[in-house]
């Protein structure tokens, strides 16, 4: 039922109960009166009835109307209080109407209630704990980033909508993980043929762009996917001008000097990233898959490779991630845990290239050999490196 529907008939209830006790007052006393139990709603009901209520609060919450909107939720609760949006609606009520206290103490409450059974309770739950948790949270002690992150990637798991899979890349770019909000979005991009999801979709991936210092990087990406490793050389080089110390971006900048021929310039640049301490997840992810599979053996360490990867899995556990804590395992020579490793990723419902990949990870470690990304320039037809 639309939930305007269930707002009006939540209405027309409460219009009609009350109508029913005024006229019950014009009437003599009843000798017997009617237990209880006959007229009490099953648990169910309050909560369909809480959840009409909440409606109702938030209603009254796009007029402005902060304490009608207060004492609605309020009521609500009583008849649904396992349901955490409504407590989280009212405590930006409270908010509004400038009581902290109440306000901290519905958040605290909330966060500590988890998610509803009920899929679109679950999915308010989701999206309201976002706004408390974000970077713009009206509470300074309830702002966590990282945990935005996890509840935009529960919230897409739950329904992968275009509008769900924007929230979540805007909660990355918000943590400056614009590589994988590009990612996500570029994913959803070739999932969706509405033309508005589309246009919607690449405008999001042009305004991380233009909005990040690292849009030229992200381009490079795009660019090395393609093989043109000139060019996105050159973006990675844009970057690099103006933020010299992003690890990250130097090992990409060293794949695509080994790929036209420059070892010596790849290797310079690799020297340079694995001296700095990695600051984000996408350092971390990218340092870790150049220690485990460059083909520069001085670079290669396994046991660093695993310390960072098992670091970024915690961030955000990523199927390609336990591909390359995989690959660490491999390099240390634990052939037995980069096979657990891999077959662990491999049951978490990999992408096609995704599993395809890691089938090929998992021949290599039951021959016990580590793995060796290919860095060497394309041959030409002629014989020559292009």
């Amino acid at each position: 039922m639309d939930w305007r529907k269930r707002v009006l008939l939540v209405g027309l209830t409460c219009v009609l109960g009350g109508g029913a006790a005024l006229f019950s007052e014009d009437k003599p006393p009843v000798k017997e009166e009617v237990p209880k139990e006959l007229v009490k709603l099953d648990p169910a009901e309050e909560v369909k009835l809480g959840r009409g209520m909440a409606f109702q609060a938030f209603s009254a919450e796009q007029q402005e109307a902060w304490r009608p909107a207060k004492d609605l939720y309020t009521a609500a609760l009583e008849k649904a209080p396992e349901i955490p949006w409504i407590r989280l609606r009212r405590g930006f009520c409270e908010i509004k109407l400038e009581d902290e206290e109440a306000a901290r103490a519905d958040f605290a409450k909330a966060i500590s209630q988890g998610i509803s059974t009920d899929k679109a309770d679950a999915s308010n739950d989701l999206q309201f704990l976002i706004t408390v948790r974000s970077r713009g949270g009206p509470l300074a002690e309830f702002r966590d980033p990282k945990a935005t992150i996890a509840l935009s990637r529960r919230l897409v798991e739950l329904e992968r909508s275009t509008d769900h899979v924007l929230l979540e890349a805007a909660c990355l770019a918000e943590s400056e993980q614009y590589l994988r909000a590009q990612e996500v979005l570029l994913a959803r991009l070739r999932e969706v043929e509405d033309a508005a999801d589309k246009e919607r979709l690449q405008t999001a991936v042009e305004t991380f762009r233009r909005q990040s210092k690292f849009g030229p990087a992200l381009e490079g990406l795009e660019l090395e996917k393609e093989g043109k490793f000139s060019e996105a050389m050159d973006r990675y080089t844009n970057v690099l001008d103006q933020a010299p110390d992003t690890a990250w971006v130097l090992v990409r900048r060293a794949f695509c000097l080994a790929k036209t021929g420059d070892p010596a310039g790849a290797k310079a640049d690799l020297r340079r990233a694995m001296r700095l301490m990695p600051e984000t997840a996408t350092d971390r992810v990218t340092i870790a898959w150049a220690k485990a599979s460059c083909p520069f053996l001085e670079f290669r360490d396994g046991a660093g490779a695993v310390s960072l990867a098992k670091r970024a899995l915690q961030d955000e556990p990523l199927i390609p991630t336990y591909g390359i804590l995989a690959s660490g395992y491999a390099e240390m020579g634990d052939f037995r845990r980069a096979q657990e490793t891999t077959m662990l990723a491999l049951s978490k419902t990999p992408t096609a290239t995704e599993k395809k990949d890691l089938e090929r990870k998992l021949a290599l470690f039951r021959e016990k050999k580590a793995e060796m990304d290919n860095w060497a320039p394309k041959a030409s037809p002629t014989g020559e490196s292009s």
